[in-house]
């Protein structure tokens, strides 16, 4: 299973290059099944921890997502993992069997 996290946007304030939100997406994916999550977090201005907007980096911002979802990003991964397995093995079918070509 390939699971890969992206930021998809950020917004930041030019005063002063606090990152306000980051806009993030994880996508998990199999052969040609896949599923993808969405969603954004909202950030409080910490200047200890300041990083210039220009030097910030996808895996530091990702870094930030994780710390705020927490044990949630393990839940994000396992519920689209198991989205994959069932579009790769499916329990159930539609149809009606008269209709069959």
């Amino acid at each position: 299973m390939n699971i890969n996290w992206q930021v998809q946007n950020m917004t930041r304030d030019l005063s002063n290059g606090f990152v306000i939100t980051v806009a993030w997406g994880c996508t998990a994916s199999q052969d040609s099944a896949s599923a993808f999550y969405g969603g954004t977090t909202v950030y409080t201005q910490e200047s200890d921890n300041f990083i210039p907007y220009e030097d910030l980096t996808e895996q530091t911002v990702l870094g930030w997502v994780y710390t705020a979802l927490g044990d949630q990003k393990a839940e994000i991964e396992a519920t689209l993992t198991a989205k994959v397995e069932k579009q790769l093995h499916p329990t159930t079918a539609n149809g009606m069997p008269w209709s069959q070509a």
